[in-house]
């Protein structure tokens, strides 16, 4: 219930709206539904041979089938312009919650599963909408409006159709619970082989590299077979709805009808007959109807929750309710007492992390795998917030710091930059709103690819394709490195953003970074010690922890973990060479 109270708290901003559809809906199905009453005037009219009551019940006859399909249209049209900004609100809302969800959310989350509740969600908006408002309520219309013709007739038979109605709503809600039970088990099911079709898709380059398609094709058909169980037991347990239903209503309408034929001649005429079996017949056909509401409304219920338990989970790491700003934009970085733990993690990451960047430094951070380089970058942009200590950008704590404005201060290049599925010239601009013509092109230079860019056949429109696949890993970086420098921050951050360059386009970014760098403070994350030999200080880590600092003639002299690892480095590069 949390979830439909949540539903109808979105539901609320567009009520006065809903409250004149809903009015007009109403008078739609009592039009409708009213129809097997001017048919037994029409027919008691009839054997009185009264053609002025004939041709005046006839014409209520048809007024009510013209105009109730006009009506119906019209609540129709009202319904969905409550409906499409209601639904457009409520996608906006989580998907604004999504992108606002800490770093780790990301990390953990499972992207196939994700976009299959995403998808059902947007689905169970929608269909709670028709289910509730449209559907049962017509239900819910037809019904009275049928017990009180039936009450005026016979008190018996009005009677007796509440009894039939009470009997179908218990066993439609047995049955809706082995159905949901069947759904949640599919469910289940299908996230699991969406998971896998994901996953290969995602990664249909490591497929494809080691020949990986038999393997997947039985991943995928271990997950089916589960799947095809679960989708037989969902489908059997309509067959069960079906008799169940149907046996229950036929049986009771005939008793109702069995009433009217007892007392033909005794109080009842034709006209009688025909408007209680124009009745029961509608109405018959809506207990199929009334189940299948029902269960769509539960099984909806269970996407919806699904969904909106997306805007429950807590953003960790949050804007301060009072930013602060830096007396002046100059770069520098002070970390202090910095110790963290990944949520998931026992062991902590970093202990104890002591160090100042003066504004404008360049340096370095290396070290072993997991030594903890990228998680001070991480620490920095505030993906995570550290478990104790304090990081100052330019003297401010960064917490006081709005996270938009901080990243904004900060430019990455990261190893493995990612690309839109858009053009060239989207991805390029994208750290900065409203760029210039020219700013977008100064960058590209600095960056050593605006010559490839005007080569393309479309230049700037060119699409990249997803995750930028029709790009080169070079080509990649080197648009990346573009992006970062437009955007102009103070703090430029290059995960070895020169990784994946030939040797020429790499000497000519790298002139260009050091260029970028005069003015603003730069980071490197180093793998390849050959980058960083110009630098003015270099932090060694090691299990967490700051071991040596010093520029790169300093650490050698030191023949401590940097000269082993630098050692290291340079014989399995000449033994490359060699081969």
């Amino acid at each position: 219930m949390k979830y439909l109270w949540r539903y109808y708290a979105f539901l609320a901003k567009f009520k006065w709206q809903m409250a004149g559809f809903l009015a007009v809906a109403a008078v739609s199905v009592v039009v409708e539904t009213v129809r097997p009453y001017w048919l037994k005037l029409i027919l008691d009219a009839a054997q009185n041979n009264n053609w002025g009551q004939i041709i005046f019940y006839f014409g209520l006859f048809g007024a009510s089938t013209l105009v109730g399909e006009w009506i119906s249209s019209l609540a129709n049209y009202l319904g969905d312009r409550v409906l499409i900004p209601f639904a457009r609100e409520i996608r906006e809302t989580i998907f604004k919650k999504i992108l606002e969800l800490d770093f780790a959310y990301h990390v953990e989350k499972n992207t196939g599963s994700l976009i299959s509740a995403f998808k059902r969600g947007d689905a169970a908006v929608f269909n709670l909408f028709s289910d509730l408002h449209q559907e049962l309520f017509r239900v819910l219309i037809m019904l009275l409006v049928t017990l009180y013709f039936l009450a005026v007739t016979s008190a018996e038979m009005a009677l007796m159709l509440m009894a039939l109605f009470a009997i179908n709503m218990g066993l439609i809600w047995w049955l809706i619970k082995i159905n949901l039970q069947t759904r949640t088990d599919f469910n289940a099911a299908e996230d699991e082989v969406s998971g896998v079709i994901t996953d290969s898709m995602i990664n249909y380059e490591t497929v494809k590299f080691f020949a990986g398609e038999e393997k997947e094709q039985d991943r995928l058909g271990q997950k089916f077979s589960v799947w095809t169980r679960d989708l037989w037991r969902f489908s059997n347990s309509f067959r069960v709805m079906d008799i169940s239903i149907g046996t229950t209503s036929g049986v009771g309408m005939l008793l109702i009808l069995w009433v009217v034929i007892r007392r033909l001649g005794h109080g009842y005429s034709i006209g009688d007959l025909v408007m209680v079996t124009g009745f029961l017949t509608s109405l018959y056909y809506q207990f199929f109807n009334l189940f299948f509401r029902v269960r769509s409304v539960v099984k909806n219920m269970i996407d919806l929750q699904k969904y909106f338990e997306i805007l429950d989970n807590d953003v960790m790491v949050k804007d301060p309710a009072v930013k602060a700003k830096a007396e002046q934009a100059a770069g520098k970085i002070e970390f202090r007492e910095v110790g963290f733990t990944y949520p998931a993690g026992r062991d902590e990451t970093l202990a104890g992390i002591n160090l100042t960047i003066a504004g404008g430094e360049r340096v370095a951070f290396v070290g072993k795998s997991g030594a903890g380089k990228t998680t001070l970058v991480k620490l920095l942009l505030r993906f995570y917030d550290p478990a104790r200590g304090i990081i100052k950008l330019d003297g401010v704590n960064i917490k006081d710091m709005k996270k938009s404005e901080l990243r904004k201060a900060i430019g990455v290049v990261p190893q493995e930059p990612i690309m839109f599925n858009n053009t060239v010239k989207f991805n390029l601009a994208y750290g900065k709103e409203f760029a210039a013509d020219r700013e977008i092109e100064e960058a590209a230079r600095r960056a050593n690819i605006l010559e490839f860019i005007e080569g393309l056949p479309l230049k700037w429109e060119t699409q990249v394709g997803e995750r930028g696949i029709k790009l080169s890993g070079g080509q990649k970086q080197r648009l990346a490195i573009a992006r970062a420098l437009l955007s102009d921050p103070r703090v430029l951050i290059f995960d070895e953003a020169t990784s994946n360059l030939d040797s020429e386009s790499e000497g000519k970014i790298q002139a260009s970074l050091d260029e970028a760098a005069k003015e603003r403070t730069m980071i490197i994350i180093a793998h390849r010690f050959s980058t960083i030999r110009n630098v003015d200080r270099i932090f060694v880590l090691d299990d967490g922890v700051v071991v040596e600092e010093g520029n790169h003639q300093q650490l050698i002299a030191k023949n401590g973990l940097y000269r082993m690892l630098w050692s290291l480095q340079a014989r399995g590069n000449r033994k490359l060479m060699l081969n």
